[in-house]
């Protein structure tokens, strides 16, 4: 039997989820914007959905925004607020471990002649808050931070650096496409302007996101055409599947405490068996507040790539702390960024787990790893 362990990645669709999307397949929903009867009830579906998101974000439902995937919620709030930033303001701040969608829409804005700074974090993964002020100005038109970091699931000061972006007058985008269903989320007192969300990484379907826009914050849609969404984000709704993130949010936000608490204890269980079964382990992020679920190891002599591939084999899907990018798998941006080596960046393990984790996945995990890890130096030792 294979033990899931990439919640980070994607988590599998709730049953609360599935019987969402099931309900609303089989009922044949029209077009959201259409008047009839059909196109009704698909509106209902949509904003009950709607609802249901802002509740996870503790913001008013008119302020989300439903997009095609997290990343689109990403490069929507970033290239939304660039392409509007007046020239005294056409400076963005972001931090050095966001998630590679943040850094490329980052990117993508300096070739248009915005410049960005990136800002690296403290040897534990962590921002400090006063660094980041230190970098944030009255040129500054926008800051970004994540939430939570997707490899390290370490907790950004998000309160405190939404307020350093306050006093220079900066829009506030916050990536909380990691932390929506793991930690109480409030927008609003985080000082955010704007912030990402993605259903599959809570237990909804993939292909389906929301940006909450705070009111009063003008974009440039990234996706023109038609009238949808509040003129923000052009193309039908995606009913059924926008249900499903709904239902997936309710049920994830109902359970944030009970299951934080839970995965903490998985995890706990974890790292002491870790660190007994190897001394020399290195766990990223060690030290600073971290989602509950998430655990990036680093085990000197053994590739990540390498004992990715041989725990599949084992029945254990995990992942590395790298992006894959055309077949080739980069060192982790993350490790590097937090002074690591680039042998490290290249080591490092995910494990994530989520609602569907069972105390006994975690027991066969650990009592098959050391010889998986065993195995992997020994073939690295011989090349």
């Amino acid at each position: 039997m294979r033990a899931y362990l990439d919640h980070n990645a994607t988590s599998p669709l709730r049953p609360e989820a599935a019987a969402a999307l099931h309900a609303a397949l089989e009922q044949r929903l029209g077009n959201a914007s259409s008047i009839h009867a059909e196109g009704r009830a698909a509106r209902r579906a949509v904003e009950e959905a709607r609802a249901q998101v802002a509740a996870l974000l503790a913001v008013p439902a008119g302020e989300i925004t439903f997009t095609g995937s997290g990343t689109e919620a990403i490069a929507t709030a970033i290239l939304g607020v660039c392409a509007r930033l007046p020239a005294e303001k056409r400076r963005i701040v972001v931090s050095a471990v966001e998630h590679s969608a943040v850094l490329d829409a980052a990117r993508q804005a300096a070739a248009s002649g915005i410049e960005v700074e990136e800002v690296a974090p403290g040897p534990d993964g962590r921002m400090a808050p006063s660094v980041m002020a230190r970098r944030i100005g009255l040129d500054t038109g926008l800051v970004a931070l994540q939430w939570a970091n997707n490899e390290t699931g370490v907790l950004q000061p998000v309160r405190e650096v939404g307020q350093a972006a306050a006093a220079s007058g900066a829009a506030y985008f916050v990536d909380a496409v990691q932390a929506a269903g793991k930690v109480a989320l409030d927008a609003r007192a985080a000082g955010a302007h704007l912030v990402a969300v993605s259903a599959h990484k809570l237990g909804g379907p993939q292909g389906v996101g929301a940006l909450y826009v705070r009111e009063g914050l003008v974009l440039q849609p990234l996706v023109p055409g038609g009238g949808q969404e509040g003129r923000r984000r052009g193309g039908t709704e995606a009913v059924a599947a926008i249900a499903a993130f709904g239902a997936a949010a309710e049920a994830a936000r109902a359970r944030i405490a009970a299951e934080a608490g839970r995965l903490m204890r998985l995890r706990a269980r974890m790292e002491t068996r870790l660190r007994a079964l190897f001394p020399e382990l290195r766990i990223h992020g060690e030290g600073a507040p971290r989602l509950a679920n998430t655990l990036n190891l680093g085990f000197p002599g053994a590739p990540g790539e390498s004992l990715v591939i041989a725990l599949d084999l084992a029945g254990f899907a995990v992942s590395t702390g790298s992006a894959c990018a055309s077949g080739a798998v980069l060192p982790s941006h993350v490790i590097r960024a937090m002074g690591g080596t680039e042998e490290e960046a290249r080591s490092a393990v995910r494990i994530s787990s989520g609602w569907s984790t069972t105390e006994e996945e975690v027991e066969r995990f650990l009592d098959a790893l050391p010889a998986v890890v065993a195995r992997v130096r020994e073939t690295q030792a011989a090349r």
